[in-house]
């Protein structure tokens, strides 16, 4: 119970942090749904495949590595290579974010042009890579402070990037909105305000953080920044190839759903705006109990570290099975709130009748889309992540073929036969590889 304290405590913060944030981002999706409408957002969204890209390449993998080799260090007594990965991991990092944002920002015209197939993206697209520097060193923070076990941060953090969003995004429609070059833009500028925002409150509270640490803790281990290096390249390029193969699969997806959309209904406005449904108002509200299992998922993670580093097998099996349990019973609850209540939520709050209907269909995803996600979550602790990266890139595959040759015949109803499919593979392939290896 000893060792239980200080996990459970730090996945009930994130978990606050991460459902006050969520339901703050709720309130920000309403209100852009009634300022700019379901095209805008279908706008906004088409940027997402092109930056969630650049955190696969320059951050997402590091920053797992950063947090697991953290745990690992700490539990060794190692504090100060911990720190010196840290520092690593944060220049490794804006290296490769100015490079990618650089490409991105001059190529913005033929990537909205040619890969997008809307230019009203360009815009949008440059203001979003230049953010992505500061989203990388304060993702590299966060997975140290999660590492040493320390949830405040992280929380903190979320739940101020939110505030800063939503605030800035009223005050620009207020003030501003007429002089945008495109209504999603407005979309846009909240998320820069608000990840510059967190950015700096999460640099701040570090430094402080250090200090406190330094005067009350020294090390007496240390390593040489060079065998440093190296073990934070060797785990974080197979799970920076795993964020890149697997984000890349979901950006092709993104990008081939308007157009497969199109090709069935023959509207291209229609085609965005149903996207926009999909993506911007169906899939926050089943991703929303998500924020428990993404919480347990921040912390879990470095506490397998630990575990297998320890080889402490019999709380490795019980940090494994309990959230596996408690996710199956979250994702069937989750299955009968949104089946009964999905077509008020759709008037209510969006007050769009798809909405509610597509968010009934996408209710039985629930249970395996929370527990894939922890299991995920267990392989990566334990160094499976050949077979996370496979696992998940056979489910995209199987998403993007339903995506090709489905949509057309059947229209959105063919997206969410690929999803049920895939996600039920997924589930079944991260569960049977876990079974075989504890």
């Amino acid at each position: 119970m000893k060792n239980a304290s200080p996990f459970i405590c730090g996945t009930v913060i994130l978990t606050i942090s991460n459902f006050l944030s969520r339901l703050i981002g709720f309130y920000n999706r309403i209100f852009l749904a009634g300022m700019i409408g379901a095209h805008q957002i279908g706008i906004y969204q088409l940027i997402f495949p092109v930056y969630l890209l650049g955190f696969a390449v320059c951050f997402q993998g590091f920053q797992i590595a950063l947090s697991k080799i953290t745990a690992e260090k700490k539990a060794a007594g190692i504090v100060d290579a911990a720190k010196t990965t840290l520092r690593l991991t944060i220049l490794l990092t804006m290296v490769l974010c100015f490079i990618f944002s650089f490409f991105c920002f001059v190529y913005a015209d033929k990537i909205c042009t040619v890969f997008l197939h809307e230019p009203a993206c360009v815009p949008c697209l440059r203001l979003a890579v230049l953010v992505l520097p500061f989203v990388g060193v304060k993702n590299c923070i966060h997975g140290y402070c999660l590492g040493v076990g320390n949830s405040y941060v992280p929380a903190l953090s979320l739940c101020l990037e939110q505030i800063s969003r939503v605030s800035s995004i009223f005050l620009l429609s207020i003030f501003l909105i007429e002089k945008m070059p495109v209504a999603a833009f407005l979309a846009v500028c909240g998320m820069a305000v608000g990840e510059i925002v967190s950015f700096f409150f999460t640099l701040i509270f570090y430094f402080l953080h250090k200090k406190s640490a330094d005067s009350l803790s020294k090390s007496t281990l240390s390593a040489s920044k060079l065998s440093v290096f190296h073990e934070l390249l060797s785990l974080g390029i197979p799970l920076t190839l795993n964020s890149f193969s697997v984000t890349l699969l979901q950006s092709v997806q993104s990008i081939l759903i308007p157009m497969m959309l199109y090709r069935f209904y023959g509207n291209r406005y229609r085609s965005v705006e149903i996207y926009g449904i999909l993506s911007g108002m169906v899939l926050p509200f089943i991703m929303f109990p998500s924020t428990i299992t993404n919480a347990l998922s921040l912390m879990l993670l470095p506490k397998i570290s630990a575990a297998k580093a320890e080889n402490n097998s019999a709380y490795l099996r019980r940090c494994a099975i309990l959230p596996i349990i408690f996710c199956l019973i979250l994702g069937v609850g989750a299955l009968g709130g949104f089946f009964v209540l999905a077509p008020w939520i759709g008037n209510f709050f969006f007050h769009n009748k798809l909405c509610g209907e597509y968010l009934r269909l996408l209710s039985f995803l629930c249970p395996f889309l929370y527990c894939s996600s922890i299991l995920s979550t267990i392989l990566n602790g334990l160094g499976k992540t050949k077979d996370t990266l496979l696992h998940n890139s056979v489910s995209l595959v199987i998403q993007i073929c339903f995506i090709l040759f489905v949509i057309p015949l059947y229209g959105v109803k063919g997206y969410f036969g690929g999803l049920f499919l895939s996600c039920l593979f997924l589930c079944w392939a991260n569960y049977r590889k876990l079974k075989i290896v504890i």
